[in-house]
């Protein structure tokens, strides 16, 4: 889509314009036909420039290879500041443009990628829409409110053949390559549990501006806000001081699963990773739940699901609060945070801490060679950069589009299984529920048809 020059069409217009004279050598900055050339280089635009956005602007402002060009938001004192943090970096005033709706972005034939980084509410959409669009997305976690949409992001990624990376960055740090390597080699025998654990509405608790679960009180939007497009495709509903807040909006049912999805998801990508289950999901979920019956925060508030791989591996997905006890039988320092054990018929090995804490029953595990007929895995340095390399060289992601699909879905089964109470019958080759008219309703949500862009 832009009008590019190549070494060699450069090379020949200066030599025809030279004529057969000898002249002075033209002298041409290496940066003209090197990695950092324009011609070169990945035109971004940042879609959300809240707290997560800040992640993506430490890792993509430093790279060479990448221009942001255009950012957006809902709130416009936030774009500006992206866009101005931005234009300071890149030495200019004007070289980044903030823009009010998402849409306008993917409408500029000078972006070739997008970050997804709005609400939960947005990412599908929005990646539906990039994708339409011709562009290539890193789409934040969790992916999906509806199960359906995810099926049409899946068609649009493959048939408009786009780069898709899912944002759980867990597989591109090297510790837990190393786990799941270890788990798939058989160095804790054969694979027979896994536990997975995350953070509940509670973590966050003294933040809320009304305590337990957010306000009710409906209170004027901030001038510089637009509510109805951050609400987007969800039902709109009273904005109060806890609706949008860095913390307490992902636990509002009209725009997120809760941190079972939004916490949960990057621990999940590590079990199915290390059970090797990317193309598929747990087929039954059974196990407990509740959710909060006052304030605006209605997902999950505590869970605890049982589920059944069809290769006989079962997977415990729990609150923090819950995991308590069932962990510290084998970690005794337990911590109020997120984690994955893989449990085999020799011992097991996991992480405790988002990354901090990596453990195993034989710690020595953590030093061994693999040998050369063993499996390694996808190497990754960095999320951001993988995606822009993949980007560049049209391969596929570490975290694809099936691969968060199917993640994905899990959230979506045991949030179903935790308030029903009934048993979950999941088929992964249709993708649907199995005699449970009611748990299927669960995964399907209406829309307000003035923000469909899917």
């Amino acid at each position: 889509m832009k009008e590019q020059i190549s070494r060699r069409d450069f090379i020949r217009t200066t030599t025809v314009a030279a004529g057969a004279a000898l002249v002075f050598p033209n002298i041409v900055p290496s940066t003209v036909f090197g990695a950092t050339a324009p011609s070169n280089r990945v035109n971004v635009g940042q879609i959300g420039c809240g707290g997560i956005s800040n992640y993506h602007s430490s890792y993509l402002s430093p790279m060479e290879d990448v221009r942001v060009i255009a950012v957006c938001d809902a709130y416009k004192s936030r774009r500006d500041a992206k866009a101005a943090f931005f234009n300071k970096h890149y030495g200019g005033s004007d070289i980044v443009k903030a823009h009010a709706d998402f849409r306008e972005i993917l409408a500029r034939a000078d972006v070739d990628a997008v970050i997804v980084a709005a609400h939960d509410n947005w990412h599908t959409p929005m990646s539906i829409a990039a994708a339409k669009a011709g562009k290539d997305v890193y789409c934040q976690k969790p992916l999906s409110l509806d199960l359906g949409r995810t099926k049409i992001l899946r068609k649009v990624v493959n048939e408009n053949k786009r780069v898709f990376q899912f944002g759980t960055q867990y597989r591109s740090m090297g510790r837990y390559r190393k786990m799941v390597e270890l788990v798939r080699n058989g160095y804790i025998g054969e694979l027979k549990h896994i536990d997975v654990w995350c953070r509940n509405v509670q973590f966050n608790a003294a933040n809320y501006h009304v305590k337990p679960y957010g306000s009710t009180v409906e209170i004027p939007v901030p001038d510089d806000f637009n509510f109805d497009a951050w609400q987007g495709p969800a039902p709109m509903v009273p904005y109060t001081a806890d609706r949008t807040t860095n913390w307490g909006g992902y636990h509002c049912p009209e725009t997120s699963l809760g941190f079972l999805a939004g916490c949960g998801i990057h621990p999940l990508g590590i079990a199915q990773w290390g059970n090797k289950a990317d193309d598929t999901s747990p087929i039954r979920y059974e196990g407990t739940g509740s959710v909060p019956k006052e304030g605006i925060f209605r997902t999950l508030e505590r869970w605890d699901v049982m589920c059944d791989y069809e290769n006989g591996v079962t997977l415990r997905v729990m609150d923090h609060e819950t995991a308590r006890d069932v962990v510290k039988k084998y970690y005794p320092a337990f911590k109020d945070d997120d984690g994955v054990v893989f449990h085999g018929t020799e011992g097991w090995i996991g992480n405790f801490d988002q990354g901090a804490t990596f453990l195993a029953s034989d710690q020595k595990l953590w030093k061994q060679e693999f040998k050369p007929d063993e499996e390694t895995l996808y190497v990754s340095p960095e999320h951001n950069r993988n995606f822009i390399d993949c980007v560049k060289s049209r391969a596929e992601t570490i975290c694809p589009v099936e691969m968060g699909i199917r993640c994905d879905t899990i959230c979506h089964m045991v949030d179903a299984a935790a308030q029903t109470g009934r048993v979950i019958k999941w088929d992964p080759k249709a993708e649907k529920i199995i005699g449970d008219e009611e748990a299927a309703k669960m995964l399907i949500r209406g829309y307000r048809p003035k923000w469909k862009v899917w």
